[in-house]
């Protein structure tokens, strides 16, 4: 079979290398100096990376020797300059990348207790920082039973009690100190999304019952308009971040869905478990996008491991030309995020 120039890069060894160094210049070189939050946000990824080069390895998410699901991930935070401060989205993806680690392993074993029991725990953990992220539960335990098909009785019994530990420890530690305000409080921070959710459906049903149908429409068009405005004026590198990660989901899912049969059973269930989790993560931010912060960096995660996947093995035309259109784009992100924004506006002007 024919390669190109991306299998070939997709397929060195030196591309995570490469990769390493790019994000580490990319990382400190736009602020122009060091910080703390910058180093956490630079370690956490660090940390992260390593994870998924081991968990790469563990599940032969590639059929070839390749590190570019770990390269991938290092260049795509390194082209979301907004990412690298470390604030509480760096911590609940390295929480959903754990629980991935863990989960992955539970398929094709006897035993999978012990690593449901962990993939849980850790994301309980997450939501001691963002509540809602307790939520990411339930597409796990649909990707345990459906996919991984680990999920058995005592498995599910080793999910509630990793769920409820951090609560169980946080709970009877604010009962004996005699103030259980904050834990109540954090408790119902966790349905909020849903909460909100159901209040907007009541809210537009009682519009389109109250007034007719070309009033009702003609609310939900300003709606729409002031909200793309603000994004556009506003957060113009989150919107190109969000497009680049949505082009890459799309690209890595559908061409691996087409050629998955060319794995075995146990990596295609594995990637499938990805691309289940990113269309929960994409429906969740369309429904919520207030949520950005808290669920790009998971999107982004989510969506290497296809991605990669197709960069290692596409070679038709099409490919050949999508891939300077992905590429073109991650520079976008990058000019927009990296660069200052005095500076960007100097440079626009004078084109």
């Amino acid at each position: 079979m024919k390669t190109y120039w991306y299998n070939n890069v997709a397929r060195s060894s030196v591309t995570l290398l490469v990769a390493a160094v790019l994000t580490t210049l990319l990382w400190w070189l736009p602020q122009g100096g060091y910080s703390m939050l910058y180093l956490g946000g630079w370690l956490l990824c660090a940390l992260g990376m390593s994870f998924i080069v081991e968990m790469s390895a563990q599940n032969a998410f590639l059929r070839v020797r390749s590190r570019m699901v770990s390269s991938l991930f290092l260049l795509m935070m390194a082209g979301c300059g907004f990412l690298h401060e470390m604030y509480a989205g760096s911590l609940l993806q390295l929480s959903l990348l754990f629980s991935f680690f863990a989960l992955l392993r539970t398929c094709e074993k006897s035993r999978p207790e012990l690593d449901s029991f962990h993939a849980y725990l850790v994301l309980s953990l997450g939501s001691l920082v963002w509540p809602p992220m307790l939520l990411l539960a339930i597409p796990q335990l649909f990707n345990q039973a459906v996919f991984l098909r680990s999920l058995t009785l005592r498995s599910f019994g080793a999910c509630i009690v990793g769920l409820l530990s951090p609560y169980v420890f946080w709970s009877s530690a604010s009962f004996l100190m005699g103030d259980i305000s904050m834990f109540v409080a954090h408790v119902q921070e966790t349905v909020l999304p849903v909460l909100q959710l159901v209040e907007e459906g009541r809210h537009q049903f009682s519009l389109a019952s109250t007034y007719d149908w070309n009033t009702w429409s003609n609310i939900q068009a300003g709606s729409l308009t002031s909200f793309a405005s603000r994004l556009i004026s506003f957060h113009c590198a989150e919107l190109a971040a969000l497009i680049l990660v949505l082009l890459m989901g799309a690209t890595g899912s559908f061409f691996y869905i087409h050629t998955s049969y060319d794995d075995k059973i146990r990596v295609r269930m594995c990637h499938y478990t990805f691309i289940h989790m990113q269309a929960f993560l994409f429906l969740w931010l369309l429904v919520q996008p207030w949520l950005f912060p808290y669920l790009f960096p998971l999107l982004l995660f989510a969506v290497v491991p296809s991605c990669a996947y197709w960069f290692t093995f596409s070679h038709s035309w099409f490919a050949r030309m999508w891939v300077w259109v992905l590429l073109l784009g991650w520079l976008c992100v990058a000019v927009l995020s990296l660069v200052p924004g005095d500076l960007l506006s100097t440079l626009t002007v004078r084109i």
